[in-house]
């Protein structure tokens, strides 16, 4: 009898043990966000999840990841995790080559014994190596590690088909955005001292989610700044989002700029994501730069936010932005020039659309139980 009844019973649900190899905050961005939420989501659901952390802070002792040390100590720790029964799923771009190489040989291994790993591709088109046909071997590189991959997924369906032209097959690559309606729920938190007496003392002001790299186009927004403060004087602009790493040559940088060029900037480092968020909702608007990003998960934040959004034209910007030729700094002074004029304007097309809860899509692909692709 007890044995009928323990047969009528639904089976335990078997527990996955994942190993996410990726950014974890800080510094904060956009993947780091999400390998936070898909880490708890999994969690969530009763599975073991850790995270290999590859960020800047990835040598710093933590509770919430793994650290990494170094080279060989990422390749013990990969090895380790995955004698243990995790499987490996690695986050990627086509801006890094370090982070190709280390996710190269994680899913190389994965391969050896016999559990492909996940692969998820960030960023959109194109990137610095993504896609291209010449040189050669950059093909070659990508079309190796996604063929490596078990399955993968991307931001959207048009990288999905720039992934697919590599010879990789439809069913194995799943289009789930980045952004998740989960990146919404924030606390408000107060602004930090300067920025509340930047904000107090200057208008409108910009919001700039940067870093010190060159897609970020720092010449030419520095050029649109001037120009822009020559029609609004006391127009101010916020560069936020720079690593620890990246502080000292962003001040350097500035350091022989004229000092109404100078006033009319602050330079902030990092910002957790509710402190971002707090921010970013009392800006006057929002400034992206990098053609690279495909659909930022700043810039729909923004919108969602009801903060109007001044973007480089990359082709993929949602309703609603105000775009400008990305190596133009004076069509960006008068795409910011019409967002001050038209204010009212373009406030009513500022609006995002709830999105959907891509990191429950995103666990379930994991999973393996997500099945649209």
């Amino acid at each position: 009898m007890t044995a009928a009844l323990l047969a009528m019973l639904p089976p335990k649900p078997t527990i996955r043990k994942i190993l996410q190899i990726g950014n974890y905050p800080p510094p904060m961005c956009g993947w780091a966000v999400q390998t936070v939420l898909l880490n708890k989501e999994l969690r969530r659901r009763g599975h073991i999840s850790e995270v290999l952390n590859v960020n800047e802070s990835r040598k710093k002792k933590s509770s919430q990841y793994v650290d990494v040390q170094n080279g060989f100590d990422f390749v013990w720790k990969v090895l380790w995790f995955s004698a243990r029964g995790y499987h490996i799923h690695a986050h990627l771009n086509a801006e890094s080559l370090k982070l190709y190489l280390l996710d190269l040989m994680a899913l190389l291994w994965a391969r050896v014994i016999g559990h492909p790993a996940i692969l998820t591709f960030h960023g959109g088109i194109p990137q610095k190596f993504f896609p291209k046909q010449r040189p050669r071997w950059t093909r070659y590189a990508f079309q190796l590690i996604f063929r490596l991959a078990g399955r993968m997924t991307c931001d959207n369906e048009e990288i999905k088909e720039a992934i697919v032209s590599y010879g990789i097959q439809q069913r194995r690559i799943a289009a789930i955005p980045c952004f998740s309606a989960e990146l919404l729920e924030f606390h408000s938190r107060p602004l930090l001292e300067e920025a509340g007496a930047f904000l107090a003392f200057h208008h409108p002001v910009f919001l700039c989610y940067i870093s010190f790299r060159p897609e970020y186009r720092l010449p030419v927004l520095r050029r649109a700044m001037a120009q822009f403060r020559e029609r609004f004087s006391e127009a101010g602009f916020i560069w936020l989002g720079f690593p620890v790493k990246e502080m000292a040559p962003a001040h350097a940088y500035i350091e022989d700029w004229q000092p109404n060029e100078k006033s009319g900037l602050l330079l902030l480092g990092n910002l957790a994501h509710d402190d971002f968020l707090s921010l970013l909702s009392r800006c006057y608007g929002y400034l992206r730069t990098p053609a690279c990003d495909g659909v930022s998960a700043s810039v729909l934040e923004s919108l969602a936010l009801g903060v109007p959004v001044v973007a480089s034209e990359n082709g993929r910007r949602p309703p609603g932005v105000v775009t400008y030729a990305e190596d133009d700094s004076a069509d960006l002074c008068d795409k910011l020039s019409y967002v001050v004029r038209n204010y009212l304007e373009v406030k009513r097309y500022t609006r995002l659309e709830l999105p959907a809860k891509n990191t429950e899509r995103m666990a379930d692909w994991v999973l393996g139980e997500y099945s649209s692709c």
